[in-house]
């Protein structure tokens, strides 16, 4: 009986997923955490945080937020695409080039997919 609640769980997910740009807000998310993470992945501790802790952190959670916000509020997803990517640019600037650049790729590739994305015709 678990099992095939289980089975209709994943399936209703499956459906909400595919009438969102589901993809991109999972990359988002992927490379806001990539990029908050940076600073702190050697150390364990942030001693000494300069503009590079403080913007990775602010940058990393935005992005984390822009990721949520995009699966959440498909109408607004043109503009939450942009400012992601410009949050993703200004990581390249400020934090270790954007996370040692793959944080900032995947941020401009997850919001490159969200703006692409269309909503399916039903019919």
């Amino acid at each position: 009986m678990l099992l095939a609640d289980w089975g209709r769980r994943a399936a209703a997910f499956g459906e909400w997923a595919r009438g969102r740009p589901f993809a991109a807000g999972c990359l988002l998310v992927a490379s806001g955490a990539e990029i908050m993470l940076m600073p702190v992945v050697r150390a364990r501790l942030v001693v000494h945080t300069g503009v590079g802790g403080y913007a990775g952190f602010l940058l990393g959670l935005f992005l984390i937020a822009m990721g949520a916000a995009v699966c959440f509020a498909v109408d607004q997803r043109s503009v939450i695409a942009v400012l992601a990517v410009l949050a993703a640019l200004a990581a390249f600037v400020l934090t270790n080039l954007g996370g040692m650049l793959i944080g900032s790729l995947t941020a401009i590739v997850g919001a490159a997919l969200a703006f692409a994305w269309t909503p399916r015709a039903d019919g």
